[in-house]
């Protein structure tokens, strides 16, 4: 299997994931809504950017990189929960 094919199936394998991760979101905003909770929570969101990121950076990744990706993941969980949310 050569470098290109490879990278194809780890973006695909990314791309579930996120789907599988967006699913969980999407659970969490359904029980948000039914005990009327906030969806932000800036406390949780700045921790978990900074494990994440040191996380990253034991991989071998930027730490900034890394936070990077968190906070757009975070960003469209938000917007998915908000969509339940306002239902």
């Amino acid at each position: 299997m050569n470098c290109v094919t490879k990278s194809m199936i780890c973006d695909n394998e990314i791309i579930e994931v996120l789907a599988k991760r967006m699913r969980v979101c999407r659970e969490i905003g359904t029980f948000k809504k039914e005990h009327d909770m906030t969806i932000l929570q800036t406390g949780r969101y700045n921790e978990i950017l900074d494990k994440r990121g040191a996380q990253g950076s034991l991989c071998g990744m930027d730490s900034e990189f890394i936070k990077k990706v968190f906070e757009a993941i975070h960003e469209e969980s938000v917007r998915q929960q908000m969509e339940i949310i306002n239902k």
